[in-house]
C-alpha cells in the first residue's frame, strides 16, 4: 500500500510538471526586411518601415517573455534585417503549430493627413482573430491615446493578405501608424513612441490570454510563499504631492505595470509614489533600472522593501 501511495504521488508530480511546462506559442512577424524596405522614410534621417517594424516587434516579444514567459513561448520570423518571403513567414508559423501569429507593420497613404492605427484580420469567420484584433484597437484608443481606425477585413482592403489568409492559427496584422503623415512618422521613430505601441499590443495580448487561457502575468521570479521573508526590490520612478494618472504617456512608455503607493501620516509632501517591478534579485532590478533611466525617468532609483 505504501509503495502504491509513493507511485501515485510521483505520478501526480509528473503530471503537474507536464501541465506547468505547457506553453502557448506565439509567432511574431516584423514586416518586410532586407532588400524589401516596406514604406520608405518621408523625413531625412528617419527609419524605413522594415526597421521600425523590427524594433517594435522585438520590444513586444521582450514584454511577452518577461511577463508571460512561463506560459507563452515567443518565436520570430526574423530578428535581424533579412528578407523573408511571405510564404516562408506563414510556413514558419504553420510548421511550428503556433497558437497565435502577430505581424507588425507601418501604414502609408496618398493623403498625408491620414492618421491612426488599424488591426487587420482575414474575415469575420476568423472569430478568435477578430476578438484579439478588437483588444488591440481598444488598447491603442483607450490606453495609448492613438487614433483607432478599427479592425479591417479583406472586404475593407479589397485584397487578401497572405499571412492572414494562409495561416492555420488566429492571426492579426497590426498597422501601427502612417509613415506618410509627418506627425505619426516622428512619433514612430523614437524609442518612446515604439514603447507605447509595443506595450499597447502586449497589454491586449496579455488580457486576451488571461481571459481565454487563464494565463496570469508573472510578477516575481519565485513563488510568493518563497518570498515571504525575503526582501524585494522595486524601482521608484516618480513621487508627487497628488495622484498622477496611470495613463500618463511617460508611464505608458515603460510598458510595465505601474504601482501607486500612497503614504499616510508622514511629514513628506510627496505622499504619492510610483514604482515599477518587484524583484527578488538586486541584479535583475539594476538591469531593469538601467533600461528605465534611458527613458524619461532619469532620476529613477532602487528601493528595498523588507
Amino acid at each position: 500500500m505504501k509503495r502504491l501511495l509513493v507511485l501515485f504521488i510521483l505520478f501526480s508530480m509528473l503530471m503537474s510538471n507536464a501541465q506547468d511546462t505547457t506553453q502557448l506559442v506565439v509567432v511574431l512577424d516584423a514586416g518586410h526586411g532586407g532588400n524589401d524596405p516596406g514604406n520608405l522614410h518621408q523625413t531625412k534621417g528617419l527609419l524605413d518601415e522594415k526597421d521600425l517594424n523590427l524594433a517594435m516587434t522585438l520590444k513586444l516579444g521582450g514584454y511577452i517573455e518577461q511577463f508571460l514567459g512561463h506560459k507563452v513561448k515567443v518565436l520570430y520570423t526574423r530578428k535581424t534585417d533579412v528578407f523573408i518571403p511571405l510564404e516562408e513567414r506563414v510556413k514558419i508559423a504553420n510548421d511550428l503549430k503556433a497558437d497565435y501569429f502577430i505581424s507588425i507593420h507601418c501604414n502609408a497613404s496618398d493623403n498625408p493627413s491620414v492618421v491612426g492605427t488599424e488591426t487587420h484580420i482575414h474575415t469575420f469567420q476568423s472569430k478568435v482573430s477578430n476578438k484579439l484584433a478588437h483588444e488591440i484597437q481598444k488598447q491603442f484608443k483607450e490606453r495609448a491615446g492613438r487614433y483607432s481606425r478599427g479592425v479591417k477585413l479583406k472586404n475593407d482592403r479589397l485584397y487578401n493578405l497572405l499571412v492572414l489568409k494562409e495561416s492555420n492559427m488566429p492571426a492579426v496584422l497590426v498597422e501601427t501608424g502612417f509613415m506618410t503623415n509627418p506627425t505619426e512618422e516622428v512619433y514612430l521613430n523614437p524609442e518612446k513612441g515604439q514603447d507605447i505601441i509595443a506595450s499597447a499590443v502586449f497589454r491586449a495580448f496579455r488580457d486576451f490570454v488571461k481571459t481565454n487561457h487563464s494565463i496570469e502575468m508573472r510578477t516575481a521570479d519565485k513563488p510568493n510563499e518563497e518570498l515571504k521573508n525575503e526582501p524585494v526590490w522595486k524601482i521608484q520612478i516618480f513621487a508627487s504631492t497628488g495622484p498622477v494618472s496611470l495613463e500618463n504617456p511617460d508611464f505608458l512608455s515603460i510598458g510595465d505595470p505601474i504601482e501607486e503607493i500612497i503614504l499616510q501620516n508622514t511629514n513628506s509632501a510627496f505622499n504619492y509614489k510610483y514604482y515599477v517591478g518587484s524583484f527578488a534579485s538586486k541584479k535583475d532590478a539594476k538591469s531593469k533600472l538601467k533600461d528605465i533611466k534611458s527613458g524619461p525617468f532619469k532620476d529613477a532609483f532602487l528601493v528595498k522593501f523588507e
